[in-house]
């Protein structure tokens, strides 16, 4: 990639942008850095906003609140503190282990501070694409002022997308979906809409989902709901957890809404059900790129060639931060961003269209090519790709000691040296432990006052 990027638009100000921003400046090297938040807030999907006035099958399209996220009540997190933070920055001390929703948007707007001045709020990203004649190397950027209405159009030499992706709803393909949600609008629920568990009071509910929000939200809802709450798992999460008042079932194959049943892969059915909670993970959404891939509001993330989940192989100024899911999100976004910034910077190269393409094909043939699956980095892998990205952040360091120059400018993101594996391999039994101890994990702060210690090898 030549070396003549000076100008980068972010979109997004939560945990992605904010890192990409902050290597970018390390840099030492760009002339004009805008972080674009349609909001006025910082944090992303941390920052929680109002629940949906409906909640029909729409829920999809016409259900969510402007700007909503699938924040809730009593939301903590599903990673230790030490583990979920940023390199150069820790929690507080006597935080929380698993630390609530409102400390970790404490967290990210303090760390946001340093690069408030690059954040334009109210600003609507609503195209992005390839300036014309430019040999794809540089990009117009049409913004919508949220707070008069006027639009605006800028060009860049690189854009990075770090708009995340928990903010729009994924709904599974079952059968009688529809017609129960036509049926009985006010039944059907995401977790991306779930705040608390009141109007679950006294109901036969049915959750779908076995990730770290299913497993959190289904024993919010178990305590105040008709026992038991059925909930139904193709895949048991790491952060399963069995209770007297919970029945597990094996996964949904369909809903009849004359009845109010639901009937399952092992040929079970269960009757008069009165909510449905769908815990099942989320979309990714670029919609200001239709003018690149027309076809990426219907198959999201799928039609895009990323090469190592970052660049775009065929735009290479234009890449994504935190497209990879099931991760230790806050450290994986640094190791990105740490690629990212030199990269454009010139200080890494990238390999030729055909190497990216190559690689991709590579990747989904071993991955699968449904588009989740490419970017499914379930742990160990999580920790494999962020030390190999590590390794590449460590080649423009050694090129720097090669050619004796001037002490190497940019930030270094976590190395990952056994302790920090060990950590994120018990995460999820910590997290266990850690709900087992009712009102007292609130003054838990350390995983050894869980019993858990690490052993040098």
């Amino acid at each position: 990639m030549p070396n003549t990027i000076r100008t980068v638009a972010i979109i997004g100000p939560g945990p992605s942008g904010l890192a990409a921003a902050k290597y970018l400046l390390e840099e030492d090297f760009f002339s004009n850095i805008v972080i674009y938040e349609q909001r006025r807030n910082v944090g992303g999907v941390w920052k929680k906003f109002a629940s949906p006035t409906a909640q029909p099958i729409d829920i999809v399209t016409h259900g969510l609140p402007k700007f909503n996220t699938p924040m809730y009540e009593e939301l903590e997190t599903n990673l230790p503190h030490m583990l979920m933070q940023f390199s150069d920055t820790a929690f507080p001390a006597g935080t929380q282990l698993f630390p609530s929703r409102e400390k970790v948007l404490q967290y990210l707007e303090e760390y946001a501070e340093a690069i408030a001045h690059l954040i334009r709020s109210d600003q609507s990203v609503v195209d992005v694409r390839p300036r014309k004649g430019e040999d794809n190397r540089g990009w117009e950027v049409t913004t919508k002022d949220l707070s008069n209405g006027r639009s605006a159009v800028e060009r860049f030499d690189a854009v990075i997308a770090a708009n995340g992706h928990c903010d729009w709803p994924l709904l599974p393909p079952i059968e009688g979906l529809d017609a129960w949600g036509k049926s009985y609008r006010e039944s059907l629920h995401h977790s991306v809409s779930y705040k608390n568990a009141g109007r679950f009071a006294d109901k036969r509910v049915l959750l779908v989902g076995g990730g770290p929000s299913g497993a959190d939200i289904s024993h919010q809802i178990a305590a105040h709901c008709k026992p038991p709450l059925l909930r139904s798992q193709i895949k048991k999460s790491p952060y399963h957890t069995s209770a007297p008042n919970i029945r597990d079932l094996p996964g949904l194959v369909a809903l009849e809404p004359s009845d109010r049943s639901a009937k399952f892969a092992d040929g079970s059915t269960e009757r008069d059900i009165d909510e449905v909670v769908l815990c099942t993970g989320y979309a990714y959404s670029f919609p200001f790129l239709s003018a690149l891939h027309p076809d990426i509001q219907s198959e999201g993330i799928r039609p895009l060639p990323l090469y190592r989940n970052i660049f775009h192989a065929q735009f290479p100024t234009l890449a994504f931060i935190e497209t990879p899911e099931m991760i230790v999100s806050f450290p994986l976004v640094e190791s990105q961003a740490a690629v990212v910034a030199r990269i454009l910077a010139g200080r890494l190269p990238l390999p030729d269209r055909q190497g990216m393409e190559e690689w991709c094909e590579k990747t989904r043939s071993e991955r699968g090519d449904d588009g989740r699956g490419f970017h499914a980095l379930e742990p160990p892998r999580d920790l494999q790709y962020m030390k190999d990205l590590y390794s590449w952040v460590c080649e423009a360091e050694r090129e720097v000691a090669r050619e004796k120059k001037s002490p190497s400018r940019g930030k270094m993101p976590r190395e990952w040296d056994a302790r920090a594996c060990w950590l994120r391999m018990n995460a999820a039994e910590m997290r266990k432990a850690f709900a087992g101890k009712g009102d007292g994990r609130c003054d838990i702060s350390s995983y050894e006052e869980l019993g858990f210690g690490f052993v040098e090898a």
